[in-house]
């Protein structure tokens, strides 16, 4: 069965909102924009409109590539101003610049998005997985998310450092035994295959098949990438969806699945952030 990660997020979002105006808190975001890729402002303008539907004020900051100085000026201010609750530099950035070197420019008590190593925040996109974890196992009538993951076989595939990184560092920081797949792995399916849950974070198209995947598994599908069909750049996931829906007991895709969660756990971060 399909989970949806928008219904998910649109009952988080409620929960949020009411924190928000229940506390009388006054949340804000700023955001570093500094590439020209278009799926980048997509992903942007999808966090703005979700802060602000439920009153977080969201601030946009772009930047040319010749602009770097100001930028590293921009995040200085912004860590001194007190109406800012949370940072994150929009990944990636332009090519001649290192991102890590504006990331890490940023106070580790902004850092919502979770990269930093002192940062007190779960990383969005892992942060993201558990709650999709969180619904799987409601579904399934569990109280609790650890009591749904225990004794089950956890396979992460990829490493990234915005995803598959992430992922598995906090489902080991929760004591969960995990299994990484990763590019140099040896004969992975049979690996991929003994997963009870599996989370795939490649970017490699339909990387999860009928052929590597057991029947009554739980799929997350994180990884996107993109090809050239009919003269349009279309965006693709990390899973074969129609094998995967033949053969996950749950499952949730990349594609309107984990992106929207994503968004909501960077803005449970910047409320958590506002608390403090």
């Amino acid at each position: 069965m399909k989970v949806s990660g928008k219904d998910v997020a649109e009952a988080i979002l409620k929960k949020l909102e009411a924190q928000i105006k229940k506390n009388n808190l006054k949340p804000g975001l700023a955001i570093i924009l500094a590439n020209n890729n278009p799926a980048s402002k997509i992903y942007v303008d999808n966090k703005i409109k979700a802060a602000e539907k439920i009153g977080i004020s969201a601030s946009l900051y772009k930047f040319s590539e010749t602009e770097s100085k100001g930028c590293k000026e921009a995040i200085k201010l912004l860590n001194n101003d007190s109406s800012v609750n949370g940072i994150i530099v929009q990944y990636p950035v332009y090519d001649s610049w290192n991102f890590d070197d504006f990331e890490n420019s940023i106070t580790a008590n902004k850092d919502v998005d979770g990269f930093l190593e002192d940062s007190p925040y779960i990383g969005a996109t892992a942060l993201a997985i558990w709650e999709m974890l969180t619904a799987f196992s409601l579904i399934e009538g569990f109280k609790k998310t650890e009591e749904f993951l225990e004794s089950k076989k956890i396979i992460v595939l990829g490493k990234g450092k915005t995803a598959g990184g992430p992922i598995t560092k906090l489902l080991i920081s929760k004591g969960f035994d995990v299994t990484s797949i990763i590019r140099e792995t040896e004969n992975p399916d049979p690996i991929i295959k003994s997963g009870d849950i599996v989370i795939s974070a490649t970017g490699v198209k339909n990387k999860i098949n009928e052929t590597n995947l057991k029947k009554g598994a739980y799929v997350i599908g994180v990884g996107v990438g993109k090809e050239l069909i009919d003269g349009k750049m279309q965006i693709y996931g990390d899973i074969d969806e129609a094998d995967v829906e033949s053969l996950a007991k749950l499952y949730c895709p990349t594609i309107g699945g984990i992106g929207p969660l994503t968004i909501v756990s960077l803005l449970k971060n910047v409320v958590e952030a506002s608390k403090k």
